[in-house]
């Protein structure tokens, strides 16, 4: 079997490694020949042995926590499932113990495992999941490449459905990568009465502005580089009559989350997924800005387990178009060539092909 294994521990230590043993599923397990995976921002941490996640990984083990694929083998006692099914899984292993998983929240157990970390992943022909992380897909709503990415839609859409309501509500999101492709995509869907993205990158920039030009103008979508504006925050201010309901802060940068607070209206509500390289964040003049607006900040983790799954398979089966995330498709061989065209922001989501 193929598949991009983390080798050693530094930068560079994953390869395309030939003659894996196929993986034989345990009690309560599924094996699942994979389809399509998807190239994650947190593949690219590990490739580069970034501090954020070294310390979560022991080599060797494969990579990749994006994929869709079918049922290919059936360990003891998993009933419901068939051979052929098609198939997504989410890819947080949770104790059911803790207790935040006791009351509900799986998605922040105390002692989650993550497959592609701390598990052997789906970069590879064949992937090994308990049965109780599946999700079923439909073949006719969701197609592979687009199936290769829900892990990921799944958190641009926990993001999103986090802030109290979006339809009818201004909405600004800054950071227009791969998640925040996604996360705008369903906050048009959903009708907000305006969308304003903040994104530096020039490629970004560009593909946001290209999707903003593509939509029928039912949702007014601005699009700006916020270093090459005077005065932005006058500016949404004045666009918005007095600022913005809520922001999805997808990037972590202290700019972005300032401009975020500077631009919320009275009672707004700020979504943060982005993880920032600096581990402080300073925020000024907090009570003004913070308090006195009563303003609500939420961390949003992973994926609400499965609650998230089901909001956003119904989002898919009513016509949500995500085909302008997929900018490339590779062959898991070319899983580096991959990895460089994100790191040179030319890329929103790279699928690989297992089998080629």
């Amino acid at each position: 079997m193929r598949g991009i294994q983390l080798l050693r521990a530094e930068a560079g230590g994953a390869e395309v490694v030939e003659g894996l043993p196929v993986p034989e599923p345990g009690p309560g397990e599924v094996r699942v020949r994979v389809a399509s995976a998807a190239i994650c921002g947190t593949d690219r941490h590990i490739v580069h042995w970034d501090d954020s996640v070294s310390h979560l990984l022991t080599p060797p083990v494969v990579l990749g926590h994006e994929f869709c694929g079918h049922v290919d083998a059936l360990g003891d006692g998993v009933p419901g499932w068939e051979s052929g099914d098609f198939v997504s899984a989410e890819m947080h292993l949770t104790c059911n113990r803790c207790r935040a998983c006791k009351v509900g929240n799986a998605h922040v157990c105390e002692e989650t495992r993550i497959v592609g970390l701390q598990a052997d992943g789906a970069f590879a022909e064949f992937l090994v999941i308990p049965a109780r992380n599946l999700v079923r897909l439909d073949p006719d709503v969701v197609k592979p490449h687009i199936g290769s990415f829900l892990d990921a839609l799944g958190n641009a859409v926990h993001t999103v459905q986090s802030a109290s309501s979006i339809a009818g509500r201004h909405v600004m999101m800054s950071g227009y990568g791969a998640i925040g492709a996604m996360a705008a995509s369903v906050v048009e869907f959903e009708g907000a009465k305006s969308l304003t993205i903040t994104e530096v990158g020039e490629e970004h920039l560009a593909r946001a502005r290209a999707w903003a030009d593509g939509l029928s103008g039912r949702v007014p979508v601005t699009v700006c580089d916020p270093t090459k504006e005077d005065d932005l925050a006058t500016k949404i201010r004045d666009e918005t009559g007095g600022g913005v309901d809520v922001v999805l802060e997808m990037s972590g940068a202290p700019p972005a989350i300032d401009l975020g607070l500077e631009v919320l209206y009275q009672g707004g509500e700020m979504m943060m997924l982005g993880i920032g390289k600096e581990a402080d964040l300073t925020i000024r003049d907090f009570s003004r800005r913070v308090i006195f607006k009563g303003l609500c900040l939420r961390g949003i983790l992973g994926r609400r387990i499965f609650a998230t799954w089901d909001e956003m398979l119904g989002l898919l089966a009513r016509g949500l178009d995500l085909e302008h995330i997929v900018t490339h498709r590779l062959p898991l061989s070319a899983f580096q060539e991959g990895i460089d065209l994100l790191d040179a922001g030319r890329a929103h989501k790279v699928v690989l092909d297992p089998a080629s």
